[in-house]
């Protein structure tokens, strides 16, 4: 995911407080919020510097500035809900509930700790949030095998919670079709290994 897409991403997702956003899509967005947050307070301080100007630096004249004056009041505006949006679904990317969201209030280490969680990988697998990046198919590109095997199920982070997951299948019905197939696959054997028609294929 990209810059651009990222930002079109968290934007159109502006009020989704569920499912999950991947490392790129976090961060990029971050950095839009850098570029675009600093150029508002470039605009501001400009702002408050002519204004002192005007009144020979005069403290005082900055009392008739109201925060609707400044730009970044309209930033943090817009950019409120979704920046809290896609921190909770970044921290429901690495496995954690939304609620961590709220360690930003608590003084001084809350907003450290909730940026460290935000660095964390994605978990690579299906959690109660949704598809993991692999399943997406985007974000995050696929792991190389590891030497000596194992294949790419070994290596992700196995899932407690896709054990229930089967449950949902356990009062599926097999189709006829799948029933039919099942008994000729049967049959078919049957014949092979009691009866000896036909070649005897190893399984």
């Amino acid at each position: 995911m990209g810059f651009f897409e990222a930002i079109n991403s968290v934007f159109a997702g502006y009020f989704k407080f569920s499912g999950r956003a991947t490392r790129p899509e976090f961060w990029w967005f971050f950095l839009f919020e850098v570029l675009v947050g600093g150029a508002a307070f470039a605009i501001d301080t400009s702002l408050v510097v002519s204004t002192l100007n005007a009144a020979a630096w005069n403290e005082t004249a900055l009392l008739a500035l109201s925060p609707l004056d400044f730009m970044l009041t309209y930033y943090m505006l817009i950019t409120f809900i979704p920046r809290m949006a896609v921190t909770i679904r970044r921290l429901h990317d690495v496995g954690l509930s939304g609620f961590f969201y709220l360690m930003y209030f608590v003084p001084i280490v809350g907003g450290l700790v909730v940026f460290v969680l935000t660095l964390l990988p994605s978990e690579a697998d299906t959690n109660i949030h949704g598809p993991g990046p692999f399943q997406r198919g985007g974000g995050m590109p696929s792991p190389k095998p590891r030497a000596g095997g194992g294949g790419l199920a070994a290596q992700r982070k196995h899932d407690p919670m896709q054990g229930y997951a089967v449950l949902d299948k356990i009062k599926e019905q097999p189709t006829p079709e799948v029933l039919a197939a099942r008994k000729a696959e049967v049959r078919a054997l049957y014949e092979r290994r009691v009866l000896g028609k036909g070649p005897i294929v190893a399984e």
